[in-house]
């Protein structure tokens, strides 16, 4: 029997919450526990980061949808002003245009190799930015990204985001008015405002998806493996895990691994944060899903 909700949802964040450190994972997503620590510091900075990631992911779907730029930039201050200029400027001129998905929730069944269906009643889900894709031809995964820098290729090509999303756009693609695709018409690029001429694109293709769906079975059986919070143990305490994730963890004074909150200038990413709002601890709702019939 699984101790996760029967209306739980897998995503990129929960999985990296899982990989970075399974009692992370533990307290967030099965015990559902809230803790108000600070994620970063200072907090008010770290608060306005998010807001603006937030409002430049609203100006830039605006104008996906086919609303004229000069409609939502009135009043845009800096840096949201500069962002938005470098989009207009430098958004990728080579998309496919017969279809665009905007903040598009796709999920397919979730479930270990043998499980039936109701053993496993999971999904797994991706929220896309952007999905730009021909008739039964490419499709181009767009992330924005507003972090201080430009992402290390090699870090974003291991995060589950790099994993989930082309994933389960192939899985999900029959079900698409524009689908099917193959694992070779897929391409990922992540866009920054830092460097808005130099995104990170990654080709997808068989030999992927098919490590990809290994992988994502390895770590679904060992996360529905898991009895007690003794089978979730907490990331080594080491110096760097206490830097690259305790400090930025809103459960760390209770897994005695400091107080303090982490500078938010030892981040690239506020992706990196984690806080879970247990509000939307199911990460999707049956309403949030756009559910696909296999």
């Amino acid at each position: 029997m699984t101790l996760l909700p029967p209306t739980f949802s897998f995503s990129q964040s929960s999985l990296q919450a899982f990989e970075d450190c399974p009692r992370r994972f533990w307290l967030a997503y099965v015990e559902q526990l809230p803790w108000p620590a600070i994620e970063a510091s200072p907090i008010q900075e770290h608060e306005a980061v998010l807001r603006l990631g937030e409002r430049f992911h609203r100006l830039v779907q605006r104008v996906e949808i086919g609303i004229v730029p000069e409609e939502v930039s009135v009043g845009l201050e800096l840096p949201l002003a500069g962002w938005f200029d470098a989009y207009l400027a430098h958004r990728p001129n080579d998309l496919p245009d017969a279809a665009r998905e905007i903040e598009r929730v796709l999920s397919i069944p979730f479930q270990r190799a043998g499980d039936a269906p109701a053993e496993s009643p999971f999904r797994l889900a991706a929220k896309y930015d952007l999905i730009a894709a021909e008739q039964h031809g490419r499709a181009v995964i767009v992330d924005w990204k507003t972090a201080k820098r430009r992402g290390d290729p090699s870090t974003l090509r291991q995060r589950w985001q790099s994993i989930v999303y082309p994933y389960v756009l192939v899985e999900a693609s029959a079900g698409l008015p524009w689908g099917p695709v193959r694992p070779e018409q897929v391409e990922m690029r992540y866009w920054f405002t830092a460097a808005p001429g130099q995104p990170v694109t990654f080709r997808y293709d068989a030999a992927q998806h098919a490590a990809n769906h290994a992988r994502l079975q390895r770590l679904l059986g060992e996360i529905l493996g898991g009895s007690s919070a003794a089978d979730f143990p907490k990331v080594a305490d080491t110096p760097t895990h206490r830097r690259r994730f305790c400090a930025f963890c809103i459960y760390r004074s209770r897994c005695n691994r400091g107080a303090a909150a982490g500078d938010l200038n030892d981040l690239d990413d506020a992706e990196d944060f984690f806080a879970i709002d247990l509000e939307k601890a199911l990460e999707f709702t049956l309403d949030d899903v756009e559910e696909l019939a296999f």
